[in-house]
């Protein structure tokens, strides 16, 4: 039963299609603006009523007829035509129809519901898919907007009206974001408790994925837009004509300037200057003569400087007393100073010895355990380039090696 059907709309989707290739003359007039049935052509007349007929034309009254919105938006989004406030798409009704069709969709899961189950899979796909793609609209709207420093516009009022308009489309914009990453959470948690786990994959990689692309751009573009309001109020009124001047002519781009036409007599404005006082500067990084000559003699008209400065001292003669370094006696601890007899001996020694027991009395008596003793001596020892072993035994209640003494060998 389903498979005559499908086969139906197929052949109805390739008829509208056909009808908008027919009459493609047709659809690009009514982009333009609103078109008229009356005192037309015969050809633009059976065009509008076939367009008429699949909903592509809506009758407005008096013979006028407008092109279908959607069918608008959708080519003036593929040409980059985008009025002066043409608002954001909004993507609150996609969250509130997302919202549904997960419920349902929890529901079947719990009753078993499996036949129902794919049609509200599919619908929920789709609405994700239009939430991306109202999104990715949306950027690239306010991408050119703000490429094109709203270029659309031709003053300066409208331009500051602008910049507030999409100032607060994208708050607005920013509100619904954090309403679908709620959302996001909410799939996230229940899927795991409804085993759901595909509807998760999908809107985690279609959605979640270019979340934070989508509010980096947000959150670039809201600043440019403050940084821009705040700009131009900055902006003094007297140069607010200048800017509408500038404006104008980056709209209407000329190769030779402006013509205007004198006729028989002109303006004696146009043609008698106005004499402007211009007082000269002079850089003061040239090296020019001319420009060193001018630099003293303005120096010398300057006024002398009534602040004393400090006072010089007198130079004194330097005496070199010594050329050698001086070498700088430095106290060492007891341990070190065992440290060092100890290396001592071992330049004299000709056997092997351990060193627990060398001057261990007094090495007592500075405070020096055996451990930290055999620790630190046999650390410094290697450093210094002797050779040392541990004496290590195993005990019987203990894996681990133990050692209780060190040997040094003189080098």
């Amino acid at each position: 039963m389903n498979k005559p059907r499908s086969i139906n709309q197929r052949d109805q989707v390739q008829k509208i299609l056909e009808t908008l290739h027919r009459h493609s003359d047709v659809i690009s007039m009514s982009l333009v603006g609103r078109i008229s049935d009356i005192d037309t052509d015969e050809s633009i007349g059976k065009g509008i009523a076939a367009l008429t007929g699949v909903g592509a034309l809506l009758p407005m009254g008096d013979g006028a007829y407008q092109l279908n919105p959607r069918i608008r938006r959708y080519l003036n989004d593929r040409l980059s035509q985008f009025s002066a406030l043409q608002a954001l798409t909004r993507i609150s009704e996609q969250l509130q129809s997302g919202r549904a069709q997960w419920r349902e969709l929890i529901s079947m899961q719990t009753n078993g519901d499996v036949a129902a189950k794919a049609e509200i899979e599919d619908a929920l796909i789709y609405t994700v898919g239009e939430i991306v793609y109202f999104m990715r609209q949306n950027l690239r709207l306010l991408n050119h907007q703000t490429a094109t420093d709203f270029g659309n516009v031709e003053s300066m009022k409208r331009k500051l009206r602008q910049n507030r308009f999409y100032g607060d489309n994208v708050k607005t914009l920013v509100v619904e974001l954090d309403q679908l990453d709620a959302f996001l959470s909410t799939v996230e948690s229940e899927s795991l408790q409804f085993n759901l786990h595909e509807m998760r994959n999908l809107l985690t990689t279609q959605i979640k994925s270019q979340m934070g692309i989508w509010r980096h751009q947000l959150n670039e573009i809201q600043s440019l837009i403050s940084q821009r309001l705040f700009v131009r109020r900055q902006i003094e009124a007297d140069l607010r004509l200048l800017f509408d001047a500038v404006l104008w002519l980056e709209n209407n781009p000329t190769r030779n300037g402006l013509e205007v036409e004198l006729g028989q007599s002109a303006p004696p404005v146009l043609l008698s200057p106005m004499p402007i006082k211009v007082r000269s500067h002079y850089d003061v990084r040239a090296k020019s003569t001319d420009q060193e000559r001018i630099l003293c003699s303005v120096a010398n008209k300057l006024p002398l400087n009534r602040t004393p400065g400090p006072t010089k001292e007198p130079r004194i003669k330097q005496l070199v007393f010594s050329v050698e370094p001086e070498v700088a006696d430095v106290e060492l601890s007891p341990e070190d100073l065992l440290i060092q007899e100890l290396i001592d001996k071992l330049r004299t020694s000709e056997r092997p010895f351990e060193i627990l027991q060398w001057q261990r009395d007094r090495r007592i008596a500075a405070g020096i355990g055996d451990e930290e003793w055999l620790l630190y001596a046999s650390s410094q020892l290697a450093i210094s380039g002797v050779h040392t072993e541990l004496q290590i035994f195993r005990e019987g209640d203990t894996f681990n090696a133990v050692f209780d003494d060190v040997m040094v060998f003189p080098g």
